[in-house]
């Protein structure tokens, strides 16, 4: 089987690097097969990178080098090269030149649909991306650059090289700010926030997020009406000296507009009301419609039929308030804040001037769907084990009518076990989410494994979310987390394999208690007007369980067990420290092509009451988001390798986690996506348990006990949601380290081949 894929790629692979790039080009025209783009500047060189250094735009030298340089202009050439994958495969444009030319039969026509026509060059592309790109760097302070291009030419393919000559950049040699109003002037003159500096390097994109930051902290002051045009700079060069003198001024037509204009635009507004409007916009009112309005405290609440938000809940959400001043930055948060309720579909906001020196704010407020219900079913296989499993929530976004959010989801499963008994699992959850409060939730468990156990597990949690405006990083607390696990019932052959006396594995086991508190973060630089730029996101989790229990223990002079553990209402605890860290990284190589980088790490430690961490909160790998050469729960620990090669999904747990992962990403067409990916990680075991050989964590060791896996897979984009199909091959199997030395999994080896492949069909993206 493995044998018969290589040779299918294999085959693949030389059918498309056989089919010419240039076959659908014209004999007269020539395919743009490489662009490139070489910058010399003299920031390359020793003197001036010191020059450079010296400046007081530290934090921006990097914007000219030469690399960065570069990698700037490359967005104004108006003609690049066919899209590549991995920087130098042209896959989509040999898949285009593998069909037919009858256009009539349908493969020819698919070949064509998912690959990507050959780009022609066009001289006139080249001449335009040679002025724009001069534009560009003369906005960058090198107003003197040269911009050329070379070609070499190659059975048909042209190679364009981009060649610029920045010469010495311009220097601000001073810099004036000439603005009559006060209170203008002073916020152009703040040293500690101004971004333009005598000694720096001239650059337009700077000067134009100068004029941005005194303009929003205006808006941000009540000057409704001031914008950023109404700012220009004057710069004056002398001859050789590569210096500039610039100052800040009004345009002519606000510096010379009458009086009373002027007073106008440099007028502080305040908030004199604000209408909040549910169900309708006042501007497009239809005639009959029934309004309720209710007046209070300078805010208006108009609304048709029932009232969707209580009316103090909007008052505490939105910003905004009567009698404050205007400030545009609360507006912002208005819309973040009003957005972020659940029952609210959109929301707009504007402003009408009713005096001379005063607004009314007018907030119309959309809802969205106040009521769902979802539902889900899917089969599973897993080691031979068939399975079914169904689901149906419940959700209401207004159940107070103060915008809380209640869910109440169950799901239910039932698996044919090969080896004889029927595994049944059942579980609930409700959860409440008030509106910039805590989060409340409860949950019921049931798992009865005819020949292992019968395990219920309670919980309650409290927990808040936190995401401060304007900023990157979200929190996420947990004030507490209780769980009861309960075992009412445990066969003899479970117990003699996992509870003997000397097992420390025991207690996971055994009815105890959970009482967990965690806080986490996560940042992300994302944007969503940037939605082809690198970007990455990091989030981490610190969680500890046990302390305010065993504090109690010790306050009541408690008296421990036979086995040093301490108890409340006669039923062990747990007590832990438990760290999460997550990355992943989207480097975009083109809006169809980008490369994703993940990498996690996690570590749970027993302590106090403790020996070890219990099975709810132990880590497993494997599975659809992990080294998808193996099912969940089957990898480890370390080297650990079941009982005659059998997979024993309580043993394969542990308290340290790895897992890297690296995956190209090509959208076809469409909703069909494509992916290649290579995966690597495992766990490890704290301590070393008699019944997980060769699992726990050695630095001597560990490294030989890393599994690898490759892979492809195909995803399916509804935007909602993608539906994804992966296929995982294993490459190093640790399990096999120190059974017969057939680690590396490259070879057929008898039967035991068939194992080393797995499906995974899985809803989302795995990182």
């Amino acid at each position: 089987m493995r044998r018969h894929i290589h040779l299918i790629l294999f085959g693949l692979l030389v059918l498309l690097s056989s089919c010419s790039t240039t076959k659908f080009v014209p004999q007269d025209k020539y395919l743009l097969r490489k662009m490139r783009v070489k910058v010399e500047t003299p920031q390359d060189d020793k003197k001036n990178k010191e020059k450079a250094d010296e400046a007081k735009n530290k934090d921006r030298n990097g914007d000219y080098t030469s690399e960065a340089l570069a990698d700037k202009m490359a967005n104004y050439v108006r003609q690049k090269q066919n899209s590549e994958i991995f920087g130098f495969w042209p896959l989509q444009l040999q898949v285009y030149s593998s069909a037919g030319r009858d256009t009539t039969k349908w493969i020819n026509r698919q070949m064509m649909k998912m690959g990507e026509a050959p780009e022609i060059f066009d001289p006139s592309l080249a001449d335009a991306s040679m002025v724009e790109i001069k534009k560009a760097m003369f906005n960058k302070g090198y107003f003197n650059a040269l911009v050329d291009t070379t070609m070499r030419i190659k059975k048909q393919k042209l190679y364009l090289t981009y060649h610029i000559t920045s010469r010495e950049p311009y220097y601000i040699r001073s810099y004036a700010v000439r603005l009559d109003q006060p209170v203008l002037q002073r916020i152009a003159k703040s040293e500690k926030t101004t971004l333009v500096h005598e000694g720096m390097q001239f650059d337009s994109e700077v000067l134009d997020e100068e004029r941005d930051r005194i303009t929003r902290a205006m808006r941000a002051m009540g000057y409704y009406y001031f914008e950023k045009d109404y700012l220009h700079y004057e710069a004056d060069s002398a001859n050789n000296s590569h210096e500039v003198v610039l100052s800040l001024r009004l345009q002519d037509y606000v510096a010379n507009a009458p009086d009373s204009l002027r007073e106008r635009l440099f007028t502080r507004f305040f908030i004199r009301k604000v209408h909040f409007y549910s169900d309708y916009d006042p501007s497009q009112r239809p005639d009959g419609l029934s309004v309720t309005t209710v007046e209070k405290d300078g805010y208006t609440f108009s609304f048709c039929g029932k009232k969707l938000i209580r009316d103090r809940v909007l008052r505490r959400i939105c910003p905004i308030r009567p009698g404050s001043y205007y400030n545009a930055l609360r507006v912002e948060k208005a819309y973040s804040e009003l957005n972020a309720l659940a029952p609210v579909k959109f929301v707009d906001i504007a402003f009408e001037e009713v005096a001379g020196d005063s607004l009314d704010c007018h907030i119309v407020i959309s809802r969205s769907k106040l009521n769902s219900i979802s539902a889900e079913i899917e089969g599973t296989y897993s080691a031979g084990d068939w399975g079914i499993s169904a689901g149906a929530g419940y959700s209401n976004r207004n159940f107070f009518k103060g915008a809380e959010e209640f869910n109440i989801n169950g799901a239910f499963s039932y698996e044919w076990r090969r080896l004889g008994g029927r595994a049944i699992e059942a579980k609930a959850e409700a959860s409440i989410r008030f509106p910039n409060a805590p989060k409340v939730s409860v949950g019921y468990k049931f798992q009865n494994r005819p020949d292992e156990f019968t395990r219920t597990v309670a919980n309650a949690s409290l927990s808040y979310n936190l995401q401060p405006f304007g900023r990157q990083l979200s929190h996420t607390f947990h004030f507490f987390d209780l769980s009861y696990v309960y075992l009412p019932w445990i066969s003899d052959a479970f117990r003699n394999q996992f509870l003997q006396p000397s097992n420390l594995l025991r207690y996971s086991y055994e009815d105890h208690f959970i009482l967990d508190w965690s806080y986490g973060g996560r940042w992300s630089n994302y944007r969503k007007r940037y939605p082809y730029r690198s970007y990455g996101t990091f989030s981490y989790q610190v969680e500890t369980a046990g302390n305010l229990l065993y504090g109690i223990s010790h306050l009541f002079k408690q008296q421990p067990d036979e086995d040093g553990s301490f108890k409340i209402f006669n039923i062990r605890y747990s007590q832990y420290v438990k760290g999460d860290f997550d990355f992943t990284g989207h480097h975009i190589l083109s809006p169809k092509h980008r490369i994703v980088y993940h990498g996690s790490i996690g570590i749970a430690v027993p302590y106090g009451n403790a020996s070890s961490i219990p099975f709810e909160k132990r880590y497993f790998a494997g599975g659809a988001n992990s080294v998808r050469g193996w099912t969940a729960r089957t990898l480890g620990p370390g080297g650990y390798h079941g009982a005659d090669g059998t997979i024993a999904y309580n043993n394969q747990v542990g308290d340290i986690k790895l897992d890297l992962n690296i995956e190209y990403r090509w959208k076809v067409w469409s909703i069909l996506e494509l992916a290649a990916f290579t995966d690597a990680g495992n766990v490890w075991t704290i301590r070393d348990y008699p019944t997980q050989q060769w699992g726990v964590f050695k630095f001597d060791e560990f490294y030989k006990q890393i599994a690898w896996s490759y892979g492809v897979g195909v995803r399916l984009d509804f935007s909602f949601f993608v539906f994804r199909v992966d296929f995982g091959v294993k490459l190093y199997d640790p399990s096999r380290l120190y059974i017969d030395g057939t680690q590396w999994r490259t070879v057929p080896n008898g039967l035991c081949w068939k194992d080393d492949m797995t499906f995974h069909f899985a809803i989302g993206y795995p990182f």
